[in-house]
């Protein structure tokens, strides 16, 4: 028996262990902006905004995007036409979210759990913090 091959499996347990896994069906629902961090390290952050973000996924590699302004009984009016979007993987087998529309834009998905959301916008190199949406009560 080789020396390191003990060696080289605990090397691929920890790395599969340590390799983040997206579950996907967590990106459904409300989300809404809490902060926007640009490349020259400002950040602009939103105490509160009506414009929600609606993510509705069709399989596992596509989905439907909408702009929706919350009212305050709790509805939604859409602003905004539907988007489609595409979920591809890159060649560092990064997750990407591409949004088809009057101009195409891709995200990086760099964090997903229930409560929160972070995507990359690759063109304006700017990073976007999601939180899930929770209706004002009155």
């Amino acid at each position: 028996m080789h020396p390191y091959r003990h060696l080289f499996v605990l090397f691929l347990i920890l790395l599969t262990a340590c390799t983040p896994h997206l579950d996907l069906n967590q990106l459904e629902g409300y989300w809404q902006i809490q902060e926007v961090r640009f490349q020259n390290g400002s950040s602009k952050e939103f105490v509160y905004t009506s414009t929600v973000d609606f993510f509705k996924l069709i399989d596992d590699k596509e989905g439907i995007l909408k702009k929706l302004d919350a009212r305050v009984d709790g509805k939604f009016f859409a602003n905004e036409a539907e988007h489609r979007f595409t979920i591809v993987k890159n060649q560092k087998d990064n997750t990407l979210i591409q949004i088809e529309g009057e101009e195409f834009i891709t995200y990086e998905l760099k964090k997903l759990t229930p409560e929160e959301l972070h995507l990359y916008d690759i063109k304006l190199s700017r990073l976007l913090i999601y939180s899930k949406f929770t209706p004002l009560n009155f």
